[in-house]
């Protein structure tokens, strides 16, 4: 048995940076000397942060042009033949991160594959994404056969690491229906800057939103709630449907004025860390109505600053809401379900202590806690892997 194995480590892609980047990164941390091998690679996306300082990243030279990075969505089904190229036989250990193709990297019987699976691809199995490519009848004709193919592809792919590790119970039973396979759950972190706690809590009495301006993720519907109740709502984030977004609000803001009502709604657009942090410390509650999410971290960020959440009763927030306690459930991505929603929490907001209990609930996902847990698991794996070779 080799008591030093060489690892190396593959993620999808590099060219962003998300939770899914940050939890990489944190794998690297553990073996530094680790290559990270991955189908593209933008540094740019990564300044401003100390996410792979000093990494080996290896990467196709054709992958880290500005013009695959930029459209790299309409290159994606020759992806798994970039995965399936990667040349990995000098190493003991592979670790793979992937929401897309990454956990389809070739490997020999002497080789020890753990796959750490974000979710299996969203855009494959129905579920909600950036793009409404799919929903478009022109596409349709060219999509449909080439993601059967892939479909076909991703489940033999999934299939080849030797263990599976994933982000929450949500992501296991969707690896458990996709790929008819067990996985190990070991939650993600979230870490806040620590030179950011002492920002004073922007002034106001206002609902927020802080999250990427795409459909699914239904920004929309926030603004139109809240201002048919009247009340303040901040909008935090850029993307694809920024200005989309930003023409609705102006739109009810128009209508509401001119009935008379209260509330206003403010569009923020990108907004800094320091800024995210004021408006978290500022706010009643956070509002994100994202449909089937992977895990919930998204509501972790607020109530580690004590603030609750209204969020859709699916996905992975069943695992980081407890209704009632740190936030409330609304039962349907619909404006009339969101407002239910808001009036629920406004008449038990005055009798729940949410700053205790949120700050409570989110001690356990600490960045040391996922190191500590994923370094045991891939020693242990490795121990098991040689005493059955």
């Amino acid at each position: 048995m080799n008591k030093n194995p060489k690892i190396a480590i593959v993620h999808d892609y590099l060219n962003a940076y998300g939770g899914a980047e940050s939890l990489v990164n944190s794998i690297w941390e553990l073996w530094p000397d680790a290559p990270i091998y991955t189908a593209l690679w933008d540094q740019t996306a990564f300044l401003g942060t100390d996410a792979f300082k000093g990494a080996d990243i290896r990467v196709p030279r054709w992958a880290a042009s500005r013009f695959i990075n930029r459209f790299y969505k309409y290159f994606t089904f020759s992806f798994p033949l970039v995965y399936e190229s990667f040349n990995l036989r000098k190493f003991n250990i592979i670790i793979s991160s992937s929401a897309n193709f990454a956990k389809g990297v070739l490997t020999g019987p002497d080789q020890l594959h753990i796959s750490y699976i974000h979710t299996p691809p969203r855009f494959l199995y129905g579920y909600p994404t950036e793009t409404a490519k799919r929903d478009k009848w022109y596409w349709k004709p060219i999509l449909m056969p080439l993601d059967s193919f892939l479909r076909i592809w991703d489940y033999i792919a999934a299939q080849r690491p030797n263990f599976l590790v994933c982000n929450s119970g949500e992501v296991k039973s969707r690896i458990k229906k996709f790929y008819r396979r067990d996985a190990v759950v070991i939650n993600p972190f979230f870490s806040v800057n620590k030179e950011f706690e002492k920002v004073p809590a922007e002034k106001g009495d206002y609902y927020l939103v802080v999250s990427r301006m795409s459909r699914y993720k239904n920004p929309d519907k926030a603004i139109l709630a809240c201002s048919k109740l009247g009340k303040n709502l901040k909008v935090a984030g850029s993307g694809k449907e920024f200005e989309k977004i930003k023409e609705i609000a102006k739109g009810v803001s128009r209508l509401a004025r001119s009935q008379g009502a209260k509330g206003k709604i403010d569009i923020l657009g990108f907004v800094s860390e320091e800024k995210k942090v004021a408006l978290y410390k500022g706010c009643r509650a956070f509002i994100y109505l994202v449909e089937h999410e992977d895990f919930g971290m998204a509501a972790l960020e607020p109530m580690y600053f004590g603030k609750p959440v209204i969020v859709l009763k699916q996905g992975g927030f069943l695992e980081t809401v407890k209704d009632g306690y740190n936030g409330v459930f609304v039962e349907k991505p619909t404006v009339e379900s969101l407002i239910g929603g808001i009036k629920r929490f406004e008449k038990m907001e005055k009798k729940v202590n949410w700053e205790k209990n949120c700050k409570e609930f989110v001690k356990k996902y600490t960045k040391e806690r996922f190191q500590k847990e994923f370094r045991s698991f891939v020693e242990s794996s490795w121990k098991e892997f040689n005493k059955n070779r």
